[in-house]
């Protein structure tokens, strides 16, 4: 039996009826898989060294500050401990970074720079 024909007279070349052959029902049951080139950038995130303060005074948290190297815009954070500054993270512009302690800036009296 010939396909049904289309309005011009010809006959139908729909996809959806044309008879299933091994390939297309073999590609039909397996998701394609994403490229490796594609993951591989999917967890590459660029890294991003912050400025480290101590806490001085009544301020008992760590600030960071550090420039995206995405977008290029400078971003404040804080954190309870200097472990908890760096990581990864969502920086405010909305880019993934991994935040790496650059500089480390203590109160006074404990040392001036580390």
């Amino acid at each position: 039996m010939s396909p049904p024909p289309n309005a011009r007279g010809g006959p139908d070349l729909n996809p959806h009826r044309l008879p299933e052959t091994a390939s297309t029902a073999l590609a039909r049951q397996q998701p394609a898989a994403p490229s490796v080139r594609r993951r591989a950038a999917a967890r590459r995130v660029p890294l991003a060294p912050a400025s480290v303060f101590g806490p001085v005074g009544r301020r008992r948290s760590w600030w960071f500050t550090f420039r995206c190297r995405v977008c290029g815009a400078y971003q404040f954070g804080r954190a309870r401990s200097l472990d908890a500054v760096t990581g990864e993270r969502r920086a405010g512009c909305g880019h993934r970074v991994q935040v790496v302690a650059a500089r480390i800036y203590l109160q006074p009296g404990t040392g001036a720079a580390a």
